[in-house]
């Protein structure tokens, strides 16, 4: 049987001394990984919460290199599983050694390929998932976020203190000279070594110059903002060019057809990086890469080298010269300024256009908003999200409680402060000079104010204030405050919107209040039923006086008739008496006889002179009954 050459043979040597050779690299290679991914994780974190642009672009620029660095450590890995593997299908496992290695030289070129294909099935099982999870899916990701910041629109520049920006600035040129100390590491790896290794040289010369312009971008806010904004979209411009070429190779490796001599995994070659950081100077590495690609040599070219040789001086009188500039410096319509020299303030405002100070950082000019009202809440932390205006929910961060001067009440007050600085040239001095930070004062001359207000009254009293005047009282103390201990602050005015008990007292200030409203309602009725009697009892008697007096004039109106009728009896008897008492008797008698016959008798048949026969019997209807008889 003829024998053929093992189709494994070729790589096994290669691979063997790969392995060998990169387990000494390993150690250099996860901790480069384990840094850029702390690096790119800080530097993400610390962009976000300030929104600095160039803290982003440095981020996302550290991220993609950090995944370069995962990419080659798990490739490390699959290299070192595929020599494995090849050694265990040429060598055998101790007793079954030599047994394996005579089936293995004694079957058939198809028998050997199935079986060498059977072993590798894991392998190349793990090649298509590093492909996938460690190497398409997180350079997708990155170029995605790279376009996100780099296409996002911005219209506000943070700002940020220049001291912690010249903190910042220093920490990134220290973190550029580790990332160059790895860079010069890797470059002493040979590509046996560690086939990566080239790769992760450029993209860590890459986070040193990004850490370069990180730094620089944030020197350059102090004189110019948009500058920062300018250096980290070019960053991020040439990080989305790099993550689109790596992402590219990676699909291209992952989905085109493998030959018979391509190797295993490729490494991480990208072009871009090779065209500018192939050299620690960006010109000579331009000339050098198309050399090397193009065959174009540069070396013979008087003006070439007289242009590489005149690179560095006229760079750095360009650096010279921008650092010049930094000794013009812009007062905005809006602001007034201070110069400072060698941390030497001078003690004359500087009024809106362009002035001269050192260039930095030896001199810089302080500008300061003073046509712009500043807003600061009083007794309360403003809540992020909807508000809810209702004291009795939770419509604040935090609410603080003002004791009342009685000690057994509290009450909370919501205002805004409006104030601005003053423009004249001593209260703007007072501003700049007198205090590290007024504005923190005057909120705490604020609370004073407010204590002063509540200490003396209780929370009725300060509930049923007129609030105009309450917000006016408050203005003017702070105002007093402010001129008093020199803030160089206008109080503009002190807008009351809240004034409650606290929010823990609710329900049982309802209550209280709704036992007051019962209360006074109760007294409300009892009132109007007092005057509902008051008023029953005027008018019953009003009416009971009125009969009084008609029953009086009645009665006195009788009296007269009768004392009338008697006076006129008398004299009537005074003229004729015994007409008179004839008449009397005939009035008895026809009222004693009224509606009886009467029989009238000659006096010859009385027994006596003056008597007389009565006839009483009772008188009868037509029917013959006589009345009143049933």
């Amino acid at each position: 049987m003829t024998q053929h050459p093992d189709p494994s043979q070729t790589t096994e040597v290669s691979a063997g001394q790969q392995v060998a050779s990169a387990g000494t690299r390993r150690g250099l290679l996860l901790a480069t990984t384990l840094f850029l991914t702390g690096a790119a994780a800080v530097a993400g974190g610390y962009g976000a919460a300030t929104g600095l642009y160039s803290v982003q672009a440095l981020a996302l620029q550290t991220l993609l290199a950090a995944i370069g660095a995962w990419i080659a450590l798990s490739a490390g890995r699959l290299r070192q599983g595929r020599a494995e593997a090849e050694a265990i299908l040429t060598s055998g496992a101790e007793e079954q050694a030599e047994a394996a290695r005579h089936q293995w030289l004694s079957s058939g070129e198809s028998d050997r390929q199935q079986t060498y294909h059977a072993v590798m099935a894991d392998v190349e099982h793990g090649r298509r998932l590093h492909y996938v999870f460690v190497a398409v899916l997180p350079t997708a990701v990155a170029t995605l976020l790279i376009a996100a910041a780099l296409f996002a629109r911005t219209t506000e520049h943070p700002a940020v203190p220049e001291a912690q920006a010249t903190a910042l600035g220093i920490l990134f040129l220290a973190v550029s000279c580790v990332w160059l100390v790895l860079a010069r590491s890797f470059h002493s790896v040979t590509d046996d070594e560690l086939p990566e290794a080239r790769p992760l040289m450029l993209a860590l010369r890459e986070s040193q110059w990004a850490s370069i312009l990180a730094s620089a971008g944030l020197f350059a806010q102090m004189v110019w903002a948009d500058l920062d904004w300018w250096i980290a979209h070019v960053v991020l411009a040439w990080l989305l060019a790099v993550a689109g070429e790596q992402l590219a190779r990676l699909l291209w490796a992952w989905l085109g057809r493998r030959g018979e001599g391509s190797p295993f995994l490729p490494p991480l070659t990208s072009f871009l990086r090779q065209l500018v950081f192939v050299r620690g100077n960006p010109v000579a590495s331009l000339f050098e890469t198309i050399e090397l690609h193009w065959g174009v040599s540069f070396r013979s070219s008087w003006a070439i080298r007289f242009v590489r040789r005149a690179l560095v001086p006229t760079g750095l009188m360009a650096l010279l010269m921008f650092w010049g500039l930094s000794s013009l410096s812009m007062v905005g319509p809006s602001e007034l300024g201070l110069r400072e020299t060698f941390g030497r303030l001078e003690r004359h405002p500087l009024q809106p256009g362009l002035h001269w100070k050192l260039p930095w950082p030896f001199g810089r000019v302080l500008r300061y908003e003073v046509k712009r009202v500043d807003a600061k809440p009083l007794g309360y932390i403003e809540m992020d999200g909807p508000v809810a205006y209702l004291w009795t929910t939770k419509h604040a961060e935090e609410e603080f409680a003002l004791v009342m001067g009685d000690g057994t009440e509290a009450v909370v007050v919501n205002a805004v402060l409006y104030y601005k600085i003053r423009e004249d040239d001593a209260g703007f001095l007072d501003y700049a000079l007198q205090f590290q930070n007024p504005d923190d004062a005057l909120e705490g001359f604020g609370y004073r104010a407010l204590m002063e207000q509540t200490r003396a009254s209780t929370l009725g009293e300060v509930l049923a204030t007129n609030r105009y005047a309450f917000t006016g009282e408050i203005q003017r103390l702070l105002q007093q405050y402010a001129e008093e201990n020199r803030l160089g602050i206008e109080v503009v005015d002190v807008a009351l919107f809240s004034l409650h008990p606290p929010i823990e007292a609710a329900p049982d200030y309802l209550d209280v209040i709704s036992a007051q409203i019962d209360a006074e309602r109760y007294v409300t009725e009892a009132a109007g039923e007092r005057l509902v009697r008051m008023e029953e009892a005027a008018a019953e008697g009003a009416k009971m006086v009125a009969d009084a007096k008609i029953e009086e004039a009645r009665r006195v109106g009788e009296a007269i008739e009768e004392s009338a009728e008697f006076v006129a009896v008398g004299r009537a008897y005074a003229v004729a008496p015994e007409a008179f008492e004839l008449r009397l008797r005939g009035d008895v008698l026809q009222e004693a006889l009224n509606n009886r016959p009467v029989i009238l008798l000659d006096e010859s048949f009385t027994i006596e002179p003056g008597d007389f026969f009565f006839d009483f019997r009772l008188p009868r209807n037509e029917q013959g009954t006589p009345q009143g008889v049933r």
